[in-house]
């Protein structure tokens, strides 16, 4: 699957302000070319974008994204359970009316202040477990892992050590056991 100007975007805003792009993203996106609804790049260029695209890749299975996005979406839904609040008003909330939120209510309150003060206790390891097992599991819906064209042809044509590494993102984990401990 080929990337798609949409994604390229925020993925390059994303590198930049992470420090992991040097390059000024309105100078990378002014070397990108559109070819049959998708992107494509000189090598170079390319390149940058597998890069952006695996790091992303290991940054959304480490624990720094894992441990605490599964309490999020744990305490949204615990919310969405014990409140009135509908899902349309929490996919508008700040993030400071989501905490306000989570402390306002009764069954959401504790683990709130703990993924604020005690995020150090959460652990988090690669796939599931027994349900008799204390925590829950989290799975990411999908790495992205779409590549660009390479002078307007498929990436495993023009670059093939290019789709190497993407290919390399298939071995990573999507299924995870988080608690506290």
């Amino acid at each position: 699957m080929e990337v798609s100007l949409l994604r390229t975007e925020p993925l390059l805003r994303s590198g930049r302000a992470t420090g992991r792009l040097d390059a000024d993203p309105a100078v990378m996106l002014g070397r990108l070319d559109i070819r049959d609804a998708s992107v494509s790049a000189d090598r170079e260029t390319a390149g940058a974008l597998i890069d952006l695209i695996c790091a992303e890749a290991r940054l959304h299975t480490s624990w720094d994204n894992v441990g605490p996005s599964s309490v999020v979406r744990r305490l949204a839904s615990q919310l969405l359970d014990s409140t009135t609040i509908s899902p349309a008003q929490l996919a508008r909330m700040t993030d400071p009316q989501l905490w306000s939120a989570f402390d306002s209510c009764a069954r959401t309150q504790a683990e709130s202040a703990m993924i604020r003060y005690e995020l150090h206790r959460l652990k988090v390891r690669t796939g599931s477990a027994p349900s008799d097992r204390s925590g829950w599991d989290f799975s990411l819906r999908k790495i992205y892992s779409s590549a660009p064209l390479v002078d307007g042809q498929r990436i495993e044509v023009a670059a093939p050590e290019l789709a190497a590494e993407l290919d390399g993102l298939r071995a990573l984990p999507t299924t995870f056991r988080v608690w506290w401990g």
